[in-house]
C-alpha cells in the first residue's frame, strides 16, 4: 500500500530545453483538459477525470514499493507506518479541501486511500525542476517551464490540465498528475502564474518527517493551490508564498501581470532566504532557475543553466510561443526525463500551451 503512495508525488521535476529554430526531437501533445467544479461537494470533483485513470493504483504501488525499499533500514517500515498513520485520519493531518478530496478519488477508484494519499504528500520533498519567467519588449509578462523525473512514461501516461471552476467562470488553471490534487504549475487569469522548482536541502524522508511532526507546515502543492484560489494579485501571492512554513526548501517562481513583476523565491522551510526579481531598467529582463541557487554555480553534471541563459539571450525580448518553445527543447534542457512543457502568461492566458514530451534521444538528466 505506502509504496503506491510516492509513486505520483516522486514523479515530478521540471526543466528546459531544444535549440533555437530547429524542429523539437520529440512528437509533443497537448495532455487532456478537465474542468473541476468547486461548486459539487468535495468528495465528487475529480469523480469524471479518475474515470479515465483506472491504472494509477497498481502504477502508484509499484514506484511506491521500488523507492521505500531502496532506503536502508528501519527507514522502510517507518515511512509506510507514518503514511498509513496519515490515511487512517487524513483530516486530521492534511488540510480542507484536500482530505475529503482524495477520499473522493479513492472511492472513485476503489482503492486504499494510502496510495492516493502517499501520492500527494510526497512530491514537497521530492521533486526536480527549471522555470523561466520573463518580460518581453512590449513589457508583457511570460512563463515557462519543463517538467522531469524518473516514471516518466507513467507521468506521461496521467498529465492533465485542469480549469478550476466555480458559478461557470475559470478561477485558476493547472497541469497535474491524476490523482494529485495540488498543483505544481499554475494561473490565475489576469493575475499571476506560480511554479515550484525542487531545492536539494536534506534527504527527501527527513523532509518528509519533519513537514509530519511540523503541523505548521503546508505541503508546496496544496500551499500553491491555495495562493492560487484565494490571492488576487502578484504581490499578494508573493507574500504568501514567501511566509508560509513549508514542508521542504523550495524555489517559487512567479510571474505576474505589470512591469518587472517576475520573481525567484529561494525559500526556506520557514522564511525566504532570497527574493530575485525582475529588473529591466538594469537589463534583467529574465530569469532562469533550475535547482540551484541562482547565486551560486551549478555543477557541470547538470547545467540546464548555462544553455538556457544563452538560448535566451539569443532570442532577445521577441518573445512567443514558437520562440520560447524552442528554448524549453534544447538539449540538455529537454531531455529523456521530461514529462511535460508549458509556456503561459497571466496577462495572455489564452495563449497557454501544454505539451506531453517524450524524447527518448535526448539524455537523462
Amino acid at each position: 500500500m505506502a509504496a503506491s503512495l510516492f509513486a505520483n508525488s516522486f514523479a515530478v521535476c521540471f526543466l528546459v530545453c531544444f535549440t533555437l529554430g530547429a524542429s523539437p526531437p520529440d512528437n509533443p501533445v497537448a495532455p487532456p483538459r478537465y474542468q473541476i467544479n468547486l461548486d459539487l461537494p468535495e468528495e465528487q470533483r475529480w469523480t469524471e477525470l479518475m474515470k479515465n485513470y483506472a491504472q494509477i493504483g497498481p502504477d502508484a504501488y509499484n514506484v511506491i514499493y521500488s523507492y521505500v525499499h531502496s532506503l536502508p533500514p528501519p527507514l522502510p517500515n517507518i515511512t509506510i507506518k507514518v503514511i498509513e498513520m496519515v490515511a487512517a485520519d487524513v483530516d486530521q493531518y492534511l488540510p480542507s479541501p484536500y482530505a475529503a478530496e482524495m477520499r473522493g478519488i479513492a472511492k472513485s477508484l476503489n482503492i486504499d486511500l494510502g496510495l492516493i494519499v502517499g501520492m500527494n504528500i510526497l512530491y514537497d520533498v521530492t521533486a526536480f525542476c527549471t522555470s523561466i519567467v520573463m518580460q518581453d519588449s512590449k513589457g508583457v509578462i511570460w512563463h515557462a517551464r519543463n517538467l522531469d523525473y524518473s516514471y516518466t512514461d507513467m507521468l506521461r501516461n496521467i498529465t492533465v490540465q485542469v480549469d478550476f471552476i466555480q458559478n461557470n467562470k475559470t478561477v485558476y488553471s493547472g497541469v497535474t498528475y491524476a490523482g494529485y490534487v495540488g498543483l505544481l504549475t499554475g494561473m490565475r487569469p489576469k493575475a499571476f502564474t506560480i511554479t515550484i522548482d525542487e531545492r536539494d536541502q536534506g534527504a527527501w524522508w527527513e523532509n518528509f518527517l519533519i513537514g509530519i511532526i511540523d503541523r505548521k507546515a503546508e505541503p508546496i502543492g496544496f500551499l500553491i493551490r491555495d495562493v492560487l484560489a484565494n490571492e488576487t494579485t502578484f504581490e499578494s501571492a508573493v507574500k504568501r508564498l514567501s511566509f508560509t512554513t513549508t514542508e521542504a526548501s523550495a524555489y517559487f517562481i512567479v510571474g505576474g501581470v505589470g512591469k518587472d513583476e517576475g520573481v525567484v523565491i529561494t525559500k526556506g522551510r520557514i522564511a525566504p532566504v532570497d527574493t530575485w526579481q525582475l529588473d529591466t531598467a538594469n537589463g534583467r529582463w529574465y530569469e532562469v532557475e533550475t535547482n540551484y541557487d541562482h547565486w551560486g554555480p551549478v555543477p557541470k553534471t547538470d547545467d540546464r543553466r548555462d544553455p538556457a541563459n544563452k538560448k535566451m539571450v539569443a532570442m532577445g525580448q521577441n518573445v512567443t510561443v514558437d520562440n520560447l518553445f524552442d528554448v524549453m527543447s534544447t538539449v540538455p534542457v529537454l531531455n529523456d526525463d521530461t514529462t511535460y512543457t508549458i509556456i503561459m502568461s497571466a496577462s495572455q492566458p489564452d495563449i497557454t500551451k501544454v505539451w506531453i514530451r517524450n524524447c527518448h534521444t535526448c539524455p537523462k538528466t
